[in-house]
């Protein structure tokens, strides 16, 4: 298998080259194209098992996955019956992709921001902590661990930054983290900064490890678009 990804930062997507036999799981409305040599299925975003009882965990865990994080309930499942097969998929919103080899890594990613990756890498779904109920970003992650490829997106360019020490992050431009890192969220500054600053709240990480941040905030975006509307 081979991972290309392509017209990054504006308008990222990935080309996956699969080889026979090989499988890629990717978000509802993911795909741009394909070639005819690859087999796509839908199936409940969560794991089940076999038997009338495994279809109803993996229903349970879409259900979920879409009310409690904001993912798709289905994703899709394709499986290259020949060499040489070509995916390509790309995020709902104008930004960046980013591939990440994982290799035994574990990666807490922004339940928004996962787009794709090989059978794998487990998903889980987590819980992110009361306070998060709070940052209108939503409450819970994904944490995605295990081997193989995995594919997340942004809304703007994705930044990488290595953190040792500490660092805040508005709620709405994290994408992802890994490694020795602890959160909690607070206000930017005092009252009177969060209520006329504009910056709300923040996360701010303690310890060592990656983040990956989108220089763009969908919850601005809608800020802006919403007087517009007749």
């Amino acid at each position: 298998m081979k991972i290309d990804v392509e017209s990054r930062p504006s308008y990222g997507m990935a080309v996956v080259t699969l080889d026979q036999g090989d499988k890629f799981i990717a978000e509802s409305g993911a795909m741009v194209a394909m070639s005819t040599g690859l087999s796509a299925e839908p199936k409940f975003n969560g794991v089940g098992g076999g038997g009338f009882v495994g279809w109803l965990k993996a229903a349970l865990a879409g259900l979920a996955r879409k009310f409690l994080a904001g993912e798709s309930m289905f994703v899709n499942h394709f499986e290259a019956t020949d060499g040489g097969q070509q995916l390509m998929l790309a995020p709902a919103m104008v930004g960046d992709v980013i591939h990440i080899p994982m290799a035994g890594r574990k990666v807490t990613v922004q339940a928004s921001s996962y787009m794709a990756s090989t059978p794998d890498v487990d998903v889980s779904l987590v819980w992110g902590g009361l306070s998060m109920l709070f940052s209108g970003e939503g409450a819970f992650f994904l944490d995605c661990s295990g081997d193989g490829d995995l594919l997340i997106n942004s809304y703007g360019a994705i930044e990488q930054l290595e953190v040792d020490g500490s660092y805040m992050v508005d709620t709405g431009h994290l994408v992802a983290f890994e490694g020795d890192l602890q959160y909690k969220i607070r206000k930017a500054g005092g009252w009177k900064s969060t209520l006329l600053s504009g910056e709300g709240l923040v996360l701010e990480f303690t310890g060592t490890g990656t983040l990956w941040l989108q220089t763009r905030n969908v919850g601005s975006l809608i800020s802006w678009i919403t007087p517009q509307l007749p």
